[in-house]
């Protein structure tokens, strides 16, 4: 079962179980509002033991519902975590390519015109620095080199961390919680 799918089932039987349990209070108090406050005799010990299993079971799936709320958020911050460390790795990964062309171009070896001007957009005055280091050096065995940026050509789109965590395959802890009442809309009597 999906994240957000159970997520949706135990908001409903919540809801489910604070009417009900609005409904039994509304017994016991005596509410002139109540539904069945037309002179039906009730048994006040049965209606609260329904009442207290009502209140126990409201507390065990309030628990699972705040642990899927936990569970959801640790899912998005490892998934922001994740991507935030790729974009890391790619900015040391492009800052490692600028100064392998300032090592390249300083030893007076020959790089393409795409990776001068990478180097001139990043630092000017690392790249005026590189071609006057090429200058003095004079280098007799010139390396001609290919592009370090030519296979950065693919980009993948991020992934939205909430859609992951909605998307979660998790087991079912409802299954767990004795169910002390219907689930249909019957009133108590």
């Amino acid at each position: 079962m999906k994240l957000i799918d159970l997520r949706q089932k135990v908001s409903e039987r919540l809801d489910i179980l604070r009417e009900q349990r609005l409904k039994l209070n509304n017994i016991i108090n005596n509410d002139n509002t109540s539904p069945l406050q037309n002179n039906v005799n009730f048994d006040r010990v049965e209606i609260s033991k329904t009442l207290s299993d009502i209140d126990e079971e409201y507390e065990q799936i309030s628990d699972i519902a705040n642990k899927l709320s936990i569970m959801d958020a640790n899912i998005q911050n490892a998934e922001i975590s994740r991507q935030q460390s790729e974009t890391a790795a790619e900015a040391a990964e492009e800052i490692l390519k600028i100064l392998e062309v300032f090592r390249r171009i300083s030893k007076g070896d020959k790089v393409p015109p795409a990776d001068e001007k990478k180097l001139m957009e990043y630092n000017q005055e690392m790249y005026m620095a590189a071609k006057n280091m090429a200058l003095m050096s004079k280098n007799c065995d010139n390396k001609k080199y290919k592009s370090l940026w030519e296979e950065d050509t693919k980009e993948e789109e991020p992934i939205d961390p909430s859609e992951l965590a909605n998307n979660t395959e998790v087991g079912n802890p409802l299954a767990e919680v004795p169910t002390s009442i219907s689930t249909s809309e019957e009133s108590p009597t």
